[in-house]
């Protein structure tokens, strides 16, 4: 156990690195650990460390903003521990390290299933100190408090949007009806009127899928956790939300080879070709398409809009990100821990700064009037839909198997091997 202050450059010369890779393996002491008594041991997929990271613009902004909260600490220095790149992975095994009590002091969480964590994270309220629960979006609170409990801070999101051609395009579609009529209308203009994720992958269920599917007043589970999707009234949203993604395919707006789309980046090509008139996608698509259309040429051309919904008067998207759970028991530790996160990743200048070099949402609204805080054209529109329209996927356990068969049964519709009923029937049997 490391008894005196080292520098982080010293303690990854005495072999911080060596006790990273232990992390790997599940190394971590007690009811909280992997530091020491004076090193906080932080857990984080390779993107999010210091560690195995091949992104040298975020491993240059933590490196110097660790350094610098290690100098003005003065107490304790931090451990980087590097987990798995593969999330599910992760997140599997950080749960059975908190189930054994081995976690690390603090580790970086998929923030939708943060719940399952909530009977081994320890609850933050008394650490906060000038930052305000009601500073979170909606979404972010719901999963970050357990019974009026803090028991996580999310530090980053992201959410998904209509784009639109404006020069094709004179008001965005809101309703089903007006995108089957707009999409008609620009058929002759582009090869495709509408695209969307319909491959076997999570953007099928959380882009395309499940923003019809809520906005329906459709649930996937109840209270217990248990698939609820084909009962009853659920039963019937996604009846109707299978049902608008078939139109979309046979009134020949949308073409079936969407269904080789299973992230909201492989759509990028058409999008920057010309070709398409409107996508479902995500708010990091924005940079992307800068890079490759330039961006002049890009925010002359697209603009973003709610997603559209059978009513056009209600909306809904999906709202992902991370937070930060602590598990260390001790409290002076947590104290410090809190501070660290503050300073490095939640607090306005932290949270600003990492998400600007990793080109994420804050999750915390009054991060975007930070003059740290890179904005563009688009981010009041991005910061609209995450205070009105965002929300959770359910963090029940049995959420995997149930995107898994949802993205089964969108592909069999638009691919045109099932009806609607077919599929969801389909899909209800894969999860029974």
């Amino acid at each position: 156990m490391m008894q005196t202050r080292l520098s982080r450059q010293e303690f990854l010369r005495l072999g911080g690195a060596s006790l990273a890779g232990a992390a790997l393996l599940g190394v971590a002491g007690c009811g909280g650990g992997g530091g020491g008594e004076n090193a906080i041991g932080w857990q984080a997929i390779p993107s999010y460390s210091t560690e195995q990271n091949t992104d040298q613009a975020r491993v240059d902004y933590l490196e110097e903003a660790i350094s610098s909260w290690e100098e003005q600490n003065g107490e304790y220095t931090t451990n980087p521990l590097v987990t798995s790149a593969d999330v599910t992975a992760a997140m599997a095994r950080l749960l059975e390290q908190a189930s054994q009590n081995r976690a690390p002091d603090v580790a970086q969480i998929d923030g939708y299933i943060l719940p399952r964590f909530y009977e081994y994270v320890q609850p933050l309220d008394d650490y906060l100190g000038d930052l305000s629960l009601q500073e979170w979006f909606p979404f972010a609170r719901a999963v970050m408090t357990d019974g009026g409990s803090v028991k996580g801070l999310q530090f980053t999101t992201d959410v998904r949007v209509l784009y639109y051609r404006k020069d094709l395009i004179d008001e965005p579609p809101a309703s089903w009806d007006d995108l089957f009529r707009v999409g008609e209308e620009v058929g002759g203009e582009v090869q495709d009127a509408f695209l969307f994720p319909a491959g076997r992958g999570e953007a099928t269920t959380i882009t395309t899928l499940l923003p019809q599917f809520w906005t329906l007043g459709g649930e996937l589970v109840d209270d217990r956790g248990e698939p609820v999707f084909g009962e009853g009234e659920n039963r019937q949203a996604m009846l109707e939300s299978l049902g608008f993604i078939r139109e979309c395919v046979e009134r020949g707006i949308t073409p079936r080879r969407v269904t080789e789309f299973t992230l909201e980046t492989d759509i990028n090509g058409d999008a920057a070709s010309g070709q398409t008139a409107m996508f479902l996608g995500g708010n990091w698509q924005v940079s992307l398409l800068k890079e490759i259309m330039g961006e002049e040429r890009f925010t002359r051309q697209w603009g973003v809009a709610p997603i559209p919904s059978r009513s056009g008067e209600e909306h809904a998207t999906t709202a992902g990100g991370w937070a930060w759970g602590i598990f260390a028991e001790n409290e002076d530790k947590r104290r410090a821990a809190v501070d660290f996160l503050r300073a490095v990743f939640v607090g306005d200048e932290g949270m600003a700064r990492w998400c600007n070099v990793g080109g994420y949402l804050p999750p915390r609204e009054p991060v975007f009037e930070v003059p740290a805080y890179e904005t563009d054209e688009y981010t009041d529109a991005f910061r609209e839909h995450l205070e009105n329209f965002a929300r959770n996927r359910p963090s029940a356990e049995s959420y995997t198997d149930i995107s898994t068969a949802l993205q089964v049964a969108v592909t069999q519709v638009v691919s045109g091997e099932a009806s609607p009923e077919q599929a969801l029937r389909t899909a209800v049997r894969t999860v029974s």
